[in-house]
């Protein structure tokens, strides 16, 4: 019982730790915009965030959000030292997004 126990407390720390990595609280972020989740079909297709001003390449879009038109709000920081062979802008690293 106490084995059981145990490896039952494991698997939730487990849990608890690979929930917690990929998006974090918005506060950690450096950038702020409204935009919609754009489909583009360049380079084998990728997933984009387009506004009025800018086109962003996101590493992690949550695979809920991976619908063409969808609004979003997003928080997000730049990754300086990453490149890209689609150059259709800036590539983020999502903290935090929300359907508009």
């Amino acid at each position: 019982m106490r084995q059981i126990k145990q490896l039952l407390f494991i698997l939730l720390i487990a849990v608890t730790i690979t929930q917690c990595n990929d998006l974090k609280s918005s506060q950690d972020a450096e950038l702020y915009f409204e935009g919609e989740v754009t489909y583009m079909e360049i380079e084998g297709g990728f997933w984009a965030l387009e506004t009025n001003e800018e086109t962003y390449e996101p590493t992690n879009l949550p695979s809920e959000f991976q619908k063409d038109g969808l609004e979003v709000t997003v928080a997000a920081n730049v990754e300086e030292n990453k490149v890209s062979i689609r150059m259709v802008g800036p590539i983020i690293r999502i903290v935090d997004i929300t359907k508009r």
